[in-house]
């Protein structure tokens, strides 16, 4: 009954997350737990069939926060970097801290969420002819 409970409220807030978010055609990708991963569509830009830049939010429903990252990602090389970052209160909004680019990049293996993150840039989103195609 309280996995029930806890996947309805989960649920509402995912929703509400959804909601909130569509000013800027932010896009559910997938959920672990109490966590939600969005992709916004209308930032996403290709550089080739294997490299983007996309913004993204985490959001923690348990913790109210939400983490916005503008991100490039390199799917031939498995590898993401960080070109910008925000964490809010996600109730209100408030920005609490922000990050410029990391100088380094991070791997993603198969099963991770950026992973998946990648998989729906390049296999759900429309994005016509890519550069070096």
């Amino acid at each position: 009954m309280m996995r029930r409970i806890v996947g309805m409220v989960l649920g509402a807030l995912l929703l509400l997350a959804a909601g909130t978010c569509s000013a800027e055609d932010m896009r559910f990708v997938d959920a672990q737990g109490y966590t939600g991963y969005y992709v916004d569509a209308s930032s996403v830009t290709y550089e080739s069939t294997a490299a983007c830049n996309a913004t993204i939010a985490v959001i923690k429903a348990d913790k109210n926060r939400m983490f916005r990252y503008t991100m490039h990602f390199d799917r031939g090389k498995g590898v993401y970097q960080i070109l910008s970052s925000e964490v809010l209160a996600y109730d209100t909004k408030t920005v609490l801290s922000q990050s410029g680019a990391e100088a380094y990049t991070h791997p993603y293996s198969g099963f991770s969420p950026m992973k998946t993150i990648v998989d729906f840039i390049y296999n759900e989103l429309p994005h016509g002819d890519l550069p070096g195609e």
